[in-house]
């Protein structure tokens, strides 16, 4: 189509979605994110409270304004947050609000995070029952032999058998007495404490987006009739319409939806037909990735960097990324990076999100390794391209994400103002972490902000720490330093560990050496503390 036309299309489609007073926001964590053009705004809640427009926040105060009578369907991967249930539970209670939750519980982890959710819910229904009113609370799960029946599953080795997940992260609103979702949420982020305070995660708000809801409550429908099993006994089949889209609407991607017999629909040819969008000039791919093992996505970057040297592409991974571990298998971050190096592409570079204290003592392995709970992820799934398309949602570039698991994928068209909002408040994002690197040598105040590192420098910085652990001295003062977030007085290391003044220097200094730690002065005090 003459790009002229299609232009003129996209303006029509713009001015249409004024006069229906559509609007589309994104959010950020932690806190509303890390570039100040994001974490400056915020959200008023039912109790008066002006708090941070982070993920958790925005969602509470979306729920809390949803009017009596309403309905709202959630499908999450993990659920785990206490306040956002409260207001749901409430929502449900006291204004007649009927909630449809369905959750993973194939990922042993969300089988037991949602226990509790699953006992208050049963029991708000007891409750319901003996007081004689209404609670029209649904709730389902979906187990592995859901993915097993249509064979979204595979077998390593010794036999060990890995499921797929529900892996979505959505939600959509009916107002009373209406059939379509006009408002709703999609993103990244679980709904979770981790989420909203600790990972670096989206969440993109939707009201008077009836496109956005109807292609949700496609997925909705096929989640709940097809793969959900009934913890409630009120659960309700959902009425399944496919949803159409037109020039203009953000598209939603699942892979949850059969083509036909044999195929399942394909987000990856999704990401690899935006990538082919770039300007062979001076174009631009930008990527944020938590997980990165899917090999063809990896072929395509590095293939279009040598086929356009005038592109630029960067790529902004997650620390597990850096180096393949037990846990981490197949990472594509530093085969890339020697494919880049060996072919000379200095158009396509790669940093990671770094904290020095990822790395601990492992006590049931006996080394020092990366440990997942002290990780503040990196959590986004995103793809820019020359800052006019974004590819935005659940998905991992990885095998599992495409064939086993469940996931969505949003695609934003900057030629509409309202989408270019979100994909210039993503970018702001990303450059402000991607230009966030980490300082040279010994640090002089905590890290508060994110860092980034490159892979060379990462992996070298990364076995320093690995040997200053081996050093019984060293790790007996870190375990020490762990349970003292405030810092501890060279006098309390003293008494603590036994060992002489000059000794403990020494040992500190080792670990000042590999940025674990940093001192400050209080007073006639040196305080040593964690330095992120």
């Amino acid at each position: 189509m003459n790009h002229k036309i299609l232009s003129i299309l996209f303006l029509l489609c713009f001015i249409f979605s004024i006069f229906l007073s559509a609007e589309i926001e994104i959010y950020f964590s932690p806190k509303g994110g890390f570039s100040p053009k994001n974490n400056n705004r915020t959200v008023t809640l039912k109790d008066g409270r002006t708090v941070h427009a982070d993920l958790n926040n925005a969602l509470i105060e979306m729920i809390e304004n949803t009017k009596e009578g309403s309905t709202i369907k959630i499908a999450m991967y993990a659920f785990g947050y206490r306040p956002v249930l409260d207001v749901l539970v409430d929502a449900a209670k006291t204004r007649n609000i009927k909630v449809k939750l369905i959750l993973d519980s194939i990922a042993e982890w969300t089988r037991e995070m949602h226990k509790e959710l699953r006992d208050r819910i049963l029991a708000e229904h007891e409750s319901a029952k003996k007081e004689g009113r209404t609670f029209d609370f649904q709730l389902k799960e979906i187990f592995p032999q859901a993915m097993v029946d249509r064979g979204r599953w595979k077998k390593i080795q010794n036999d060990v058998l890995i499921y797929g997940t529900m892996h979505e992260k959505f939600g959509i609103f009916f107002e009373k007495d209406s059939k379509i979702p006009a408002h709703g949420f999609c993103g990244s982020a679980n709904i979770s404490w981790s989420a909203g305070e600790v990972f670096a995660e989206n969440r993109v708000f939707f009201k008077n987006e009836p496109s956005m809801g109807r292609q949700l409550a496609e997925e909705f429908a096929r989640l709940w009739n097809e793969f959900g099993t009934d913890v409630t006994k009120n659960c309700q089949s959902e009425i399944f319409l496919p949803a159409t889209t037109h020039l203009g609407d953000v598209q939603i991607i699942s892979n949850a939806k059969p083509l036909d017999e044999e195929n399942w629909q394909r987000i990856d040819k999704v990401l690899l037909d935006l990538m082919e969008q770039v300007n062979p000039k001076n174009g631009t791919l930008d990527v944020a990735i938590f997980s990165f093992t899917h090999t063809g996505l990896a072929e395509r970057l590095l293939e279009l960097a040598e086929r356009y040297p005038g592109i630029k592409i960067r790529i902004l991974m997650d620390q597990t990324q850096m180096v393949g571990t037990d846990n981490h298998q197949g990472v594509l971050g530093p085969y890339m990076e020697r494919v880049a190096e060996f072919k000379g592409l200095k158009n396509l570079e790669i940093r990671y999100k770094w904290r020095a204290n990822i790395y601990a003592w492992n006590p049931d392995t006996q080394s020092c390794e990366l440990i997942h709970w002290r990780n503040l992820l990196l959590h986004h799934k995103c793809l820019v391209v020359n800052g006019k398309r974004m590819g935005l949602g659940s998905y991992n570039w990885s095998g599992s994400a495409e064939f086993r698991n469940f996931e969505n994928v949003m695609v934003f068209f900057g030629e509409l103002p309202e989408q270019q909002k979100i994909i210039d408040r993503f970018m702001y994002e990303f450059e402000f972490i991607w230009n966030s690197p980490k300082p040279e040598g010994k640090l002089q105040a905590k890290i508060v902000i994110p860092q980034v590192i490159s892979g060379t420098k990462g992996r070298e910085l990364k076995a320093i720490i690995v040997k200053t652990y081996s050093d019984p001295d060293c790790k007996k003062l870190m375990e020490i330093l762990d349970t003292n977030p405030d810092g501890c007085t060279e006098g309390m290391l003293t008494r603590s560990t036994g060992l002489a003044l000059e000794v403990l220097k020494e040992k500190l200094e080792k670990l000042e050496k590999a940025t674990l730690i940093f001192s400050r002065t209080e007073g006639n005090d040196t305080i040593y503390q964690l330095a992120d």
